[in-house]
């Protein structure tokens, strides 16, 4: 054994020793001294209390901290290198590791963690830095002393017995063991050289079993990567020095392990909150470059140093990570981190295929970070729980932490390009369960979209929860079928999923019970609430196909994230956005109008006819349908019939609300929302329905052009289905009861009233149900709207006078006459008088005096947009408010 130069490696060893010099290590070192209060950043200020402070050993991570002296990090570069301070700051620093070693020294006090495996090498790194430092300030008896207590330290650390191999807690005790073989002089040579030689034995077989071939540290966390890749460069610095044989093998180390190091870091220069991850800005990390990399430099200072990597993607299948980042040295710029990876116990959250995304400089899906390290505080076990993370839980119990099933969780690269990848995570660490999650990252005009594809299959039924955890700064906006993200009212992501099961959406923040969801740890120790969105679904197996877009949106925003915005979300196990209206006139509080959407396209979810009911002063509820791309007719999802149930719930609680009752409900809607306003007017057993050109045989409607619609609702488009689901307003009429009133406005050319109002009318008379229908000639579809408008609003208005008589105007080109012609009919009832005023733009061409004329006709009128504006008077001389007709065009 040859023997070592420990001299020339002493300036090497001296600058991995703790050396706090700035003036907020100064201000804690004098506080400590002066005022016996120990101050962290992650703990805040502690009492001293004489050495009381020692006995505490509720809070473990901080136990930790003063059992290991870790405050004597502030104290090297500081109060103990200042000629006027450094005598007094001595005695003190001596008289603390005095109380300490008076009660804890022997190790067999209580708390245990005095001797904890870490705390133990963190007390021998500061004891060594004292010695260091004060062989020249304390007298000869102390100084013995302290070296005779870091030399039982150390030969405690040096023992197999208590070494912790295999982690880093046993990395920390070989490094404390190297640093103070090199620095401590007073020991006999033959010791030091026993001290080194251990030290860096283990110091190898630790590192070279704790990193994998893609160069990646095993304990799943990369700020643990980069601190252990610190201590290599440590290590190698001072092997250096006697060119060590090992000194070889910890360079092709470091740079093996520069590329995940590098790719793993977000766009402003931190760590993501995976695992027990602590972030910080890592600018002292790329200053001090100790991958020799310039890359790694440009990376940790976010583009202030080095120079910019080649590649913006990085997937290693082996490791189980897939990093995709949209531009280097953009501090906004999208970053997303997948992770697949099971690679030791150490620092393991049970996160399997969990997805990270940030962009525009905000968190979007995030995971909650980690709480700490005591097991028994209820915030650290939901930290390293599935559910503070984006994944599957199974029947509400997670993942366990660890298990001795790492195979079982993998990453398969199927493309990897420069603008993304497409990746697949799969997990049998699940309960009678296998998850998969088929990431596909690719770039449309530079702007990144993502898919995920998550694949459950399990041999029993189950209940399933999959959770999306979100950045503490945004603000969601949930849908029945997914949700937007917000950030200072601007619009960042959102995310629409398609599911061959009847799915839940939900958002939690800050719960505690029945257990503990909705949480961000922004640093140890501390927790906020934060938002996250589950959705629960059961059965054997299921899809769920997610699209994620941070531009071209799934959904078209209709303000319901604005500060000002009275839209509420329902709490029933389906939630339901809505809008509720309270009426502005005596009249209309007595009166509820539940007003249900037409179809819209895809991801356009909004209300209809607010302006027309605005106008009757009426209680009003407008109910989003925002299942699906485009709704579910208020009524199903794959079959489960939870948002009808739902539906009804929220109609029943505002009735109640108002001190209402079914009688004084009016349900309406034109097309889609005739048909929902039927069908769930019916089922309140409401006092009105007023609906427009509904779709009755909804199955065949849907079978051609909304396909989407009908597998949403049905679960499949089959002839089952469609027949189903044609069968379900007829239905709803043979439960019709006597007390509601059915008044439908159509048009005599729009294909409804063939193939839907007509089958309805007759299947109610021969069923004995009442169900009025208003005809009217040559009114298409597509025109149903102004002429519907109208007539809502006349039959609320009756409905507010306590009139059961309707009123319907309708102006039109009749099919038999030239263009320049206009036809006026007018519906009421029998005794009525009519008289009318046409307008072209805003001035009156013509006027017709009361008589009882139904049909009014205009011929050979000059080019313009004409309307009519209807006066009637009834026998009773009671007022009628004046109709006006929508505008139509003389070409």
């Amino acid at each position: 054994m040859r023997s070592i130069n420990f001299e020339v490696m002493k300036e090497a060893v001296a600058r991995q020793l703790p050396q706090g010099s700035d003036e907020a290590s100064r201000s804690r070192a004098e506080r400590l001294q002066r005022q016996g209060e120990i101050v962290s950043a992650r703990f805040g200020v502690l009492d001293y209390n004489g050495g009381e402070i020692w006995a505490d050993s509720t809070k473990r991570s901080q136990a930790r901290f003063v059992h290991g002296f870790l405050f004597f990090s502030d104290w090297h570069g500081t109060v103990l290198r200042d000629a006027e301070v450094s005598q007094s700051a001595a005695e003190a620093a001596i008289g603390i590791v005095r109380a300490w070693a008076s009660e804890y020294a022997d190790g067999t006090k209580i708390p245990a963690v005095s001797h904890h495996d870490e705390t133990t090498a963190q007390r021998l790194i500061q004891l060594t830095a004292l010695i260091h430092q004060l062989d020249d300030l304390v007298n000869a008896e102390d100084y013995i002393w302290l070296t005779d207590l870091a030399v039982n330290t150390a030969e405690l650390l040096a023992s197999d017995e208590f070494h912790a191999s295999g982690n880093n807690h046993g990395m920390f005790q070989d490094l404390a063991l190297l640093y103070f073989s090199v620095m401590c002089e007073e020991t006999p040579d033959a010791d030091r050289q026993r001290y080194f030689d251990v030290s860096t034995r283990r110091l190898h077989a630790y590192f070279s079993s704790s990193f994998n071939a893609d160069g990646v540290h095993l304990e799943n966390t990369p700020t643990y990567h980069l601190m252990v890749c610190k201590h290599v460069h440590g290590v190698l610095e001072i092997l250096s020095k006697v060119n060590h044989e090992d000194a070889g093998y910890y360079r092709r180390l470091l740079s093996t392990a520069t590329g995940y190091a590098t790719h793993a870091l977000m766009p402003n220069g931190m760590y993501p909150p995976v695992s027990d991850t602590t972030q910080q800005l890592e600018t002292r990390a790329a200053r001090q470059n100790i991958f020799n990399s310039e890359e790694f430099a440009y990376a940790a200072s976010a583009g202030k140093l080095g120079s910019k990597p080649q590649q913006r993607t990085m997937v290693l299948p082996d490791s189980g990570y897939a990093i995709y980042r949209s531009a280097w040295g953009d501090p906004n710029a999208t970053f997303a981190f997948f992770s697949a990876a099971y690679n030791a116990n150490y620092h393991k959250h049970s996160d399997d295929l969990s997805l990270f995304l940030r962009s525009d400089g905000v968190d979007l899906l995030s995971e909650a970070g980690a709480y700490g390290y005591d097991y028994k505080d209820p915030l650290t076990k939901f930290g390293y729980s599935s559910y503070a993370h984006n994944c599957l839980v199974v029947d509400g119990v997670s993942l366990p932490r660890t298990d001795e099933s790492s195979h079982l969780t993998t990453l398969e690269a199927h493309e990897v390009r420069e603008d993304g990848y497409r990746v697949t995570g799969r997990t049998q660490r699940l309960k009678d369960t296998t998850h998969s999650r088929t990431i596909d990252i690719r770039e449309e005009a530079g702007i990144p979209q993502f898919d995920v594809l998550d694949a459950v299959e399990s041999q029993g039924e189950h209940s399933f929860e999959l959770l999306w955890n979100l950045g503490p700064e945004v603000e969601p906006v949930v849908h029945g079928n997914g949700f937007e993200l917000f950030h200072n009212g601007r619009k960042l992501l959102d995310l629409q999923f398609d599911a061959d099961v009847p799915t839940f959406v939900s958002v939690h923040k800050g719960e505690k019970r029945p257990k503990y969801l909705g949480w961000r740890f922004p640093r140890f120790g501390e927790a906020i609430p934060s938002n996250v969105v589950k959705i629960s679904f059961t059965g054997r197996s299921a899809r769920l196909h997610s699209r994620i877009r941070l531009a071209g949106f799934n959904y078209l925003d209709r303000g319901l994230n604005e500060a000002s915005s009275e839209w509420k979300r329902s709490g029933d196990r389906v939630g339901l956005n809505y809008l509720s209206v309270p009426a502005t006139s005596q009249s209309g509080s007595g009166k509820l109008a539940v007003v249900f959407t037409a179809i819209h396209q895809p991801g356009d979810f909004t209300f209809n006819y607010k302006k027309s009911i605005d106008q009757t002063g009426a209680n009003a509820l407008y109910i989003l349908d925002d299942f699906g791309d485009q709704g579910a007719y208020y009524l199903a999802d794959h079959g489960d019939r939870s948002i009808f149930n739902a539906t009804q719930s929220l109609i029943r609680a505002e009735l109640h609300r108002l001190g209402l009752t079914a009688a004084d409900l009016i349900t309406a809607g034109s097309s889609k929302g005739g048909s929902a306003a039927m069908l769930h007017g019916i089922a309140a057993g409401a006092g009105r329905i007023v609906v427009g050109a509904p779709q009755v045989k909804i199955g065949s409607f849907l079978q051609t052009p909304h396909p989407n619609i009908l597998r949403f609702i049905m679960g499949d488009t089959d002839e089952d289905s469609v027949r189903a689901l044609d069968q379900v307003l007829f239905d709803a009429i043979d439960s019709l009861e006597d007390s509601t009133r059915i008044s439908i406005v159509v048009g005599e050319a729009d294909h409804h009233y063939r193939n839907h109002v007509l089958p309805l009318k007759n299947y109610a008379d021969n069923h004995g149900k009442s169900v009025e229908v208003t005809v009217l000639p040559g009114l298409p579809h597509a025109e149903i709207g102004s002429v519907y408008r109208a007539f809502l609003i006349a039959n609320i208005e009756q409905e507010l006078l306590g009139s059961r008589e309707r009123v319907v105007t309708h102006l039109f080109h009749h099919a038999g006459d030239d263009s320049t012609s206009l036809h006026l009919d007018v519906h009421a009832p029998s005794g009525w008088e009519i008289a009318s005023r046409l307008f072209c733009g805003s001035d009156a061409v013509d006027r017709t005096p009361f008589g009882e004329s139904r049909t009014l006709r205009w011929s050979s009128l000059p080019p313009g947009r004409y309307r009519a504006r209807v006066f009637l008077r009834n026998p009773e001389n009671s007022d009628v408010p004046p109709f006006t007709t929508g505008w139509l065009t003389v070409s």
